[in-house]
Protein backbone atom coordinates (compact mmCIF):
# COMPACT_ATOMS: atom_id res chain seq x y z
CA UNK A 1 0.00 0.00 0.00
CA UNK A 2 1.31 3.46 -0.95
CA UNK A 3 2.08 5.91 1.85
CA UNK A 4 0.94 9.52 1.36
CA UNK A 5 1.59 12.70 3.30
CA UNK A 6 -1.57 14.83 3.37
CA UNK A 7 -1.48 18.50 4.37
CA UNK A 8 -4.81 20.12 5.14
CA UNK A 9 -4.19 22.99 7.56
CA UNK A 10 -6.07 25.43 5.31
CA UNK A 11 -9.86 25.19 5.22
CA UNK A 12 -11.23 23.35 2.18
CA UNK A 13 -7.74 22.67 0.75
CA UNK A 14 -5.65 19.49 0.83
CA UNK A 15 -2.28 18.65 -0.72
CA UNK A 16 -0.92 15.13 -0.99
CA UNK A 17 2.60 13.81 -1.66
CA UNK A 18 3.60 10.20 -2.15
CA UNK A 19 6.17 9.18 0.47
CA UNK A 20 9.12 6.85 -0.11
CA UNK A 21 10.24 6.73 3.50
CA UNK A 22 9.83 8.43 6.87
CA UNK A 23 13.33 9.41 7.97
CA UNK A 24 12.68 11.11 11.30
CA UNK A 25 9.81 11.78 13.68
CA UNK A 26 10.34 13.59 16.96
CA UNK A 27 9.03 16.29 19.23
CA UNK A 28 10.84 19.22 20.76
CA UNK A 29 9.38 21.11 23.73
CA UNK A 30 7.81 23.48 21.19
CA UNK A 31 6.63 21.49 18.18
CA UNK A 32 6.55 18.21 16.30
CA UNK A 33 9.42 17.70 13.84
CA UNK A 34 9.47 15.20 10.98
CA UNK A 35 11.53 14.53 7.87
CA UNK A 36 10.04 12.48 5.02
CA UNK A 37 11.50 11.42 1.68
CA UNK A 38 8.98 11.99 -1.13
CA UNK A 39 8.83 10.85 -4.74
CA UNK A 40 8.42 14.33 -6.26
CA UNK A 41 10.31 16.72 -3.99
CA UNK A 42 12.96 14.68 -2.22
CA UNK A 43 13.36 15.19 1.51
CA UNK A 44 10.83 17.48 3.19
CA UNK A 45 10.90 19.10 6.63
CA UNK A 46 7.58 19.17 8.50
CA UNK A 47 6.86 21.20 11.64
CA UNK A 48 3.59 20.35 13.33
CA UNK A 49 2.66 18.50 10.16
CA UNK A 50 3.14 21.51 7.85
CA UNK A 51 5.70 21.62 5.01
CA UNK A 52 8.57 24.01 5.74
CA UNK A 53 10.96 23.17 2.91
CA UNK A 54 11.72 20.56 0.30
CA UNK A 55 15.04 19.69 -1.29
CA UNK A 56 13.69 20.33 -4.77
CA UNK A 57 12.20 23.81 -4.45
CA UNK A 58 13.71 25.42 -1.31
CA UNK A 59 15.93 27.62 -3.48
CA UNK A 60 12.85 29.35 -4.90
CA UNK A 61 11.67 30.39 -1.46
CA UNK A 62 15.04 31.31 0.03
CA UNK A 63 16.26 33.34 -2.96
CA UNK A 64 13.02 35.32 -3.11
CA UNK A 65 12.95 35.88 0.65
CA UNK A 66 16.53 37.14 0.85
CA UNK A 67 17.75 38.85 -2.32
CA UNK A 68 15.09 41.55 -2.88
CA UNK A 69 15.90 42.99 0.55
CA UNK A 70 19.65 42.60 0.19
CA UNK A 71 19.76 44.44 -3.14
CA UNK A 72 17.44 47.19 -1.87
CA UNK A 73 19.80 48.21 0.95
CA UNK A 74 22.85 49.98 -0.55
CA UNK A 75 25.50 48.29 1.66
CA UNK A 76 24.10 45.62 3.99
CA UNK A 77 26.72 44.50 6.50
CA UNK A 78 24.81 43.27 9.56
CA UNK A 79 21.82 41.00 9.03
CA UNK A 80 19.48 39.35 11.52
CA UNK A 81 17.47 36.28 10.50
CA UNK A 82 14.44 35.53 12.67
CA UNK A 83 13.78 31.80 12.52
CA UNK A 84 15.49 30.17 9.57
CA UNK A 85 16.62 27.09 11.49
CA UNK A 86 16.98 25.12 8.25
CA UNK A 87 19.89 27.40 7.25
CA UNK A 88 18.66 28.29 3.76
CA UNK A 89 18.12 32.01 4.35
CA UNK A 90 21.52 32.33 6.02
CA UNK A 91 23.14 30.54 3.07
CA UNK A 92 21.73 33.10 0.64
CA UNK A 93 22.62 36.08 2.86
CA UNK A 94 26.20 34.82 3.22
CA UNK A 95 26.65 34.94 -0.54
CA UNK A 96 26.65 38.74 -0.14
CA UNK A 97 29.70 40.60 1.23
CA UNK A 98 28.23 40.93 4.72
CA UNK A 99 30.29 41.15 7.90
CA UNK A 100 27.87 39.54 10.38
CA UNK A 101 24.75 37.36 10.24
CA UNK A 102 22.84 36.56 13.43
CA UNK A 103 20.35 33.70 13.12
CA UNK A 104 17.87 33.62 16.00
CA UNK A 105 15.74 30.48 16.20
CA UNK A 106 13.76 29.39 19.22
CA UNK A 107 14.09 25.65 18.61
CA UNK A 108 17.56 24.10 18.83
CA UNK A 109 16.21 20.70 17.80
CA UNK A 110 15.02 22.04 14.43
CA UNK A 111 18.54 23.28 13.73
CA UNK A 112 20.01 19.92 14.76
CA UNK A 113 17.61 17.94 12.54
CA UNK A 114 18.25 20.20 9.55
CA UNK A 115 22.02 19.99 9.91
CA UNK A 116 21.72 16.21 9.87
CA UNK A 117 19.12 15.65 7.14
CA UNK A 118 19.61 18.78 4.97
CA UNK A 119 23.38 19.48 5.21
CA UNK A 120 23.46 21.00 1.72
CA UNK A 121 20.92 23.70 2.62
CA UNK A 122 22.94 25.63 5.21
CA UNK A 123 26.36 27.30 5.39
CA UNK A 124 26.84 26.54 9.06
CA UNK A 125 30.65 26.72 9.09
CA UNK A 126 30.89 30.27 7.76
CA UNK A 127 32.66 32.34 10.48
CA UNK A 128 30.36 35.32 9.80
CA UNK A 129 27.34 33.32 11.03
CA UNK A 130 26.32 33.47 14.69
CA UNK A 131 23.54 31.08 15.75
CA UNK A 132 21.48 32.12 18.76
CA UNK A 133 18.86 29.80 20.27
CA UNK A 134 16.36 32.20 21.77
CA UNK A 135 12.91 33.72 21.48
CA UNK A 136 13.46 36.38 18.80
CA UNK A 137 10.92 38.73 20.41
CA UNK A 138 13.01 38.82 23.60
CA UNK A 139 16.30 38.85 21.70
CA UNK A 140 15.40 41.87 19.58
CA UNK A 141 13.99 43.72 22.59
CA UNK A 142 17.21 43.46 24.58
CA UNK A 143 19.96 43.46 21.93
CA UNK A 144 21.97 46.63 21.32
CA UNK A 145 22.93 45.94 17.69
CA UNK A 146 21.55 47.98 14.82
CA UNK A 147 20.98 45.80 11.77
CA UNK A 148 20.88 46.79 8.13
CA UNK A 149 18.45 44.02 7.20
CA UNK A 150 16.09 41.87 9.28
CA UNK A 151 14.74 38.75 7.55
CA UNK A 152 11.63 37.08 8.97
CA UNK A 153 11.92 33.37 8.15
CA UNK A 154 9.75 32.00 10.91
CA UNK A 155 6.92 29.50 10.71
CA UNK A 156 3.46 30.75 9.85
CA UNK A 157 1.61 32.89 12.44
CA UNK A 158 -1.10 30.41 13.39
CA UNK A 159 -3.14 31.43 16.45
CA UNK A 160 -1.36 30.20 19.60
CA UNK A 161 1.52 28.94 17.44
CA UNK A 162 5.25 29.24 18.10
CA UNK A 163 5.58 32.24 15.77
CA UNK A 164 2.41 34.18 16.55
CA UNK A 165 4.12 36.96 18.56
CA UNK A 166 6.68 37.52 15.77
CA UNK A 167 4.00 39.05 13.57
CA UNK A 168 2.58 41.50 16.11
CA UNK A 169 2.72 45.27 15.76
CA UNK A 170 4.77 45.44 18.96
CA UNK A 171 7.47 43.20 17.52
CA UNK A 172 7.60 45.16 14.27
CA UNK A 173 8.03 48.41 16.26
CA UNK A 174 10.99 46.84 18.07
CA UNK A 175 12.41 45.61 14.76
CA UNK A 176 12.05 49.10 13.28
CA UNK A 177 14.03 50.56 16.20
CA UNK A 178 16.82 48.02 15.65
CA UNK A 179 17.33 48.91 11.99
CA UNK A 180 19.81 51.47 10.69
CA UNK A 181 18.68 54.61 8.83
CA UNK A 182 18.38 52.76 5.53
CA UNK A 183 17.21 49.55 7.17
CA UNK A 184 15.00 46.99 5.45
CA UNK A 185 12.80 44.26 6.90
CA UNK A 186 11.41 41.43 4.82
CA UNK A 187 8.91 38.82 5.92
CA UNK A 188 7.40 35.76 4.36
CA UNK A 189 3.64 36.16 4.30
CA UNK A 190 0.82 33.78 3.48
CA UNK A 191 -0.78 32.44 0.29
CA UNK A 192 -2.84 35.55 -0.58
CA UNK A 193 -5.46 33.61 -2.53
CA UNK A 194 -6.29 31.34 0.41
CA UNK A 195 -5.59 33.46 3.47
CA UNK A 196 -6.50 37.03 2.65
CA UNK A 197 -7.41 38.02 6.23
CA UNK A 198 -4.03 37.01 7.63
CA UNK A 199 -2.15 38.77 4.82
CA UNK A 200 -4.13 41.96 5.47
CA UNK A 201 -3.43 41.68 9.22
CA UNK A 202 0.31 41.40 8.64
CA UNK A 203 0.20 44.37 6.27
CA UNK A 204 -1.53 46.50 8.92
CA UNK A 205 0.92 45.48 11.64
CA UNK A 206 3.86 46.55 9.46
CA UNK A 207 2.55 50.08 8.90
CA UNK A 208 5.16 51.37 11.36
CA UNK A 209 7.40 51.50 8.26
CA UNK A 210 6.97 54.39 5.80
CA UNK A 211 7.26 52.15 2.73
CA UNK A 212 5.68 48.72 2.23
CA UNK A 213 5.85 46.58 -0.90
CA UNK A 214 4.14 43.24 -1.40
CA UNK A 215 5.72 40.77 -3.82
CA UNK A 216 5.27 37.14 -4.75
CA UNK A 217 6.93 34.07 -6.24
CA UNK A 218 6.54 30.37 -6.96
CA UNK A 219 7.05 27.67 -4.32
CA UNK A 220 5.35 24.48 -5.60
CA UNK A 221 5.20 22.68 -2.23
CA UNK A 222 3.42 25.58 -0.52
CA UNK A 223 -0.40 25.85 -0.73
CA UNK A 224 -1.43 26.89 -4.23
CA UNK A 225 2.18 27.06 -5.44
CA UNK A 226 2.34 30.87 -4.98
CA UNK A 227 3.78 32.55 -1.88
CA UNK A 228 3.79 36.19 -0.89
CA UNK A 229 6.36 38.33 0.89
CA UNK A 230 6.38 41.88 2.19
CA UNK A 231 9.34 44.25 2.12
CA UNK A 232 9.23 47.08 4.66
CA UNK A 233 11.77 49.85 4.22
CA UNK A 234 12.77 52.96 6.15
CA UNK A 235 14.04 54.77 3.06
CA UNK A 236 14.83 52.85 -0.14
CA UNK A 237 12.22 51.58 -2.58
CA UNK A 238 12.92 48.08 -3.96
CA UNK A 239 11.51 49.19 -7.32
CA UNK A 240 14.11 51.92 -7.81
CA UNK A 241 17.03 51.17 -5.48
CA UNK A 242 17.93 47.63 -6.53
CA UNK A 243 21.48 46.75 -7.53
CA UNK A 244 22.67 43.71 -9.54
CA UNK A 245 23.82 40.52 -7.86
CA UNK A 246 27.51 39.61 -8.28
CA UNK A 247 26.82 35.86 -8.27
CA UNK A 248 24.59 33.38 -10.17
CA UNK A 249 21.18 32.28 -8.89
CA UNK A 250 18.66 29.61 -9.84
CA UNK A 251 15.38 31.58 -9.49
CA UNK A 252 15.95 35.23 -8.61
CA UNK A 253 17.09 37.73 -11.26
CA UNK A 254 16.73 41.45 -11.97
CA UNK A 255 13.82 40.70 -14.29
CA UNK A 256 12.16 38.49 -11.66
CA UNK A 257 12.70 41.25 -9.08
CA UNK A 258 10.73 43.75 -11.16
CA UNK A 259 8.06 41.23 -12.10
CA UNK A 260 7.58 40.03 -8.51
CA UNK A 261 6.47 43.49 -7.37
CA UNK A 262 3.95 43.66 -10.22
CA UNK A 263 0.79 42.44 -8.56
CA UNK A 264 -2.23 40.75 -10.13
CA UNK A 265 -5.26 43.04 -10.17
CA UNK A 266 -7.01 41.25 -7.29
CA UNK A 267 -3.98 41.85 -5.05
CA UNK A 268 -3.72 45.49 -6.10
CA UNK A 269 -7.35 45.93 -5.17
CA UNK A 270 -6.82 44.16 -1.83
CA UNK A 271 -4.03 46.52 -0.77
CA UNK A 272 -5.26 49.71 -2.40
CA UNK A 273 -7.34 50.24 0.75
Amino acid sequence: MDLWYVQSYLKDYTMGLKVKETLFVGKSPLQEIAVIDTCLYGKILLLDGVVQLSERDEFMYHEMLVHPAMVTHPHPERVCIVGGGDGGAAREVLRHPVSEVVLVDIDAEVIEVCRKYFPQVGSWDDPRLQVVVDDAVKYIARCKTQFDVIIMDSTDPFPRGVAESLFSKEFFRDAYDHLTEEGVLVSQMEPPFFDRERVEMLWRNLDVFPLLRLYWGMVPTYPGGVWSYILASKKNDPLTSMKPLPFPTRYYSQAIHQAAFTLPVFLEEMFRK
